[in-house]
């Protein structure tokens, strides 16, 4: 039997996953609708028939054992991060939200999918989020990996988690639900930056785990200073309309000033003669 290798494992799980989600209804009508990926767990808990023959004598557990169960957990651990991104496609964007109930945002989307599937608690907002993890380059992207752009907002304003094959999903803005993306155009020009929080290690002896990068903190993504001056673009804005305003007042005063001494020696003049 042909085994396949981890990443092709994950492509093949969220693809998979991808082509459930968008074809029907995510578990409408399970006791699990309020947490897709919970169905997706429990269908793969559900006991063999096989196993139900008493006269199966089941084999003991060895080292070995052991080892590939571990290596299989560490495998599942990203692949399930991803598949419980992909199962909540279609939710609204809502700007501050964290729950699939109330809709969310770009961060509250990675926040809650990381919480969820990992146990990992991130920092509740993108550009916060920027300043923790391992980094990496673009062309060292792997499943799991965080990807941060530039808006007009300022330098790390809106994350993503990257899935392979130059894809990433994102709950990208008002209007507009999470939905899987292109890693090309407007935002190939727009990256920032990546982080990896979680990564799969392996020892000599082959025994797989999760290394997690979630307390590294001398890593931060740039904050470029372009980027910074347009996030305070209405309140510049505003300064200069102030600014406007401030001299036009100041050459009403003038002129009226000037106007009012111009009377007054107008006044004594025809006073005097």
């Amino acid at each position: 039997m042909k085994i396949l290798k981890p990443k092709n494992l994950i492509n093949c799980l969220v693809l998979g996953a991808f082509t459930l989600f968008s074809s029907s209804p995510a578990f409408a009508d399970n006791d699990n609708s309020s947490d897709p990926i919970a169905a997706v767990a429990s269908a793969n808990d559900t006991p063999d028939n096989s196993s139900s023959n008493a006269n199966v004598t089941k084999p003991a557990r060895n080292s070995q054992n052991d080892n590939n169960a571990q290596s299989q957990q560490s495998q599942d651990a990203i692949s399930n991060m991803l598949l419980q991104s992909v199962s909540l496609m279609g939710i609204a964007y809502k700007w501050g939200g964290n729950t699939p109930d109330t809709g969310m945002d770009c961060s509250g989307f990675v926040r809650y999918v990381f919480n969820k599937s990992l146990g990992i608690n991130l920092p509740r907002t993108a550009a916060e989020m920027a300043k923790v993890g391992k980094r990496v380059s673009i062309d060292q992207l792997q499943p799991g990996d965080l990807i941060f752009f530039n808006s007009s907002r300022g330098s790390n304003t809106h994350i993503g988690i990257y899935l392979g094959g130059n894809k990433f999903i994102q709950s990208p803005r008002t209007g507009e639900t999470i939905q899987i993306t292109d890693l090309s155009g407007y935002w190939t020009k727009h990256f920032n930056g990546a982080k990896r929080i979680v990564q799969e290690t392996q020892d000599d002896s082959g025994n797989s785990a999760v290394q997690s990068f979630q307390n590294v903190r001398d890593q931060a993504l740039p904050v470029a200073a372009r980027a910074s001056g347009k996030r305070h673009g209405r309140a510049s804005s505003r300064s200069r309309s102030s600014s406007k305003s401030n001299k036009s007042n100041r050459r009403n005063k003038s002129t009226v000033h000037k106007s009012t001494k111009s009377t007054t020696a107008s006044k004594k003049k025809k006073k005097h003669n």
